[in-house]
């Protein structure tokens, strides 16, 4: 468990991107946000503004290209044996990877549908 401060990627937050007036700093943006901000390469994969205003460097509300609430969540978690970051992808209420489903992969859209094979393969081995 962390705090709201520093809350771990599958925790639910406070949108974290930088607000401004009048070209000085005015605060974060502060509305629910449900995990980080998706990578560009899984934005780009959605169809929808490839090219984002806003970098934020912990939870985004979905303005801001954060997780909707109940879509899965993306972060970074290593790196791949070439040196590329490692995506994982998890599903809200995450526990652990003994006990919840998890995606990863070098690009975040397959780490999603890493995550949806585990998923369907959870729900398989449950039936």
């Amino acid at each position: 468990m962390s705090s709201n401060n520093n809350p771990m990627p599958w925790e639910p937050s406070k949108c974290r991107v930088p607000m401004w007036m009048g070209g000085c700093p005015s605060g974060h943006c502060g509305k629910p946000a449900f995990g980080p901000q998706y990578p560009r390469e899984y934005i780009k994969h959605l169809c929808y503004w490839a090219e984002r205003p806003a970098t934020c460097f912990g939870h985004a509300c979905p303005d801001h290209d954060g997780p909707k609430e109940g879509d899965p969540i993306i972060f970074q978690d290593g790196t791949t044996p070439e040196g590329r970051q490692m995506w994982c992808a998890v599903m809200p209420g995450f526990i652990n990877l003994q006990e919840s489903p998890a995606g990863f992969s070098g690009n975040p859209v397959e780490a999603v549908a890493n995550l949806r094979a585990a998923i369907a393969n959870a729900t398989d081995c449950a039936q």
